[in-house]
């Protein structure tokens, strides 16, 4: 007898180019059997492009429904920046009320190879969100939650590496 299957997954994700590409948490979408992109009332539907061991994973949608992200040029994040993290439908009201986008600190305490640690309260459906930083530049892509308050962010220099394995061409700069 057949059973039939339904899970639901959310997860963030964020364009890093104007063909459609996005970055989001592998553990978003490496099971999927679907997965769509919605945005402001649209859907359309996403395939996977690439996963990495390292929770980032590059998806594709038909076309761009938003700007493309900006990387740094190089990696500037240091203990107790003040860096941006949360998922895309939490971003809105806060935008929308003049609320704060600082919500997050970079914790340099424990040290990870790939990974940008973050002290934050962030909840789920904030895997795959960029990590935005006084610029609003994306220092890393948001992973998992390891305790209450410490979340680990795949860092761009790996993001960038990623990228770039995959062909896919992102802005740089370093300026706001």
């Amino acid at each position: 007898m057949a059973r039939d299957v339904s899970q639901r997954l959310d997860g963030t994700a964020f364009f890093v180019d104007d063909l459609g590409h996005m970055l989001t948490a592998r553990h978003a979408v490496a099971d999927c059997a679907r997965i769509v992109v919605s945005k402001e009332g649209r859907a359309v539907a996403a395939r996977a492009v690439a996963l990495a061991a390292s929770d980032i994973a590059l998806i594709k949608v038909p076309r761009t429904l938003g700007l493309a992200a900006v990387f740094p040029r190089a990696n500037t994040s240091v203990a107790n920046d003040m860096v941006f993290a949360e998922a895309y439908d939490r971003l809105k009201p806060i935008l929308a009320h003049g609320g704060s986008l600082g919500n997050a600190f970079v914790d340099t305490t424990l040290r990870d190879p790939e990974h940008l640690v973050l002290r934050s309260n962030v909840t789920f459906g904030t895997s795959g969100a960029p990590v935005l930083d006084s610029r609003g530049l994306v220092e890393g892509v948001v992973s998992r939650r390891t305790t209450v308050d410490r979340v680990l962010a795949v860092d761009a220099v790996h993001a960038k590496s990623f990228l770039a394995a995959h062909g896919v061409r992102f802005q740089e700069d370093d300026r706001p």
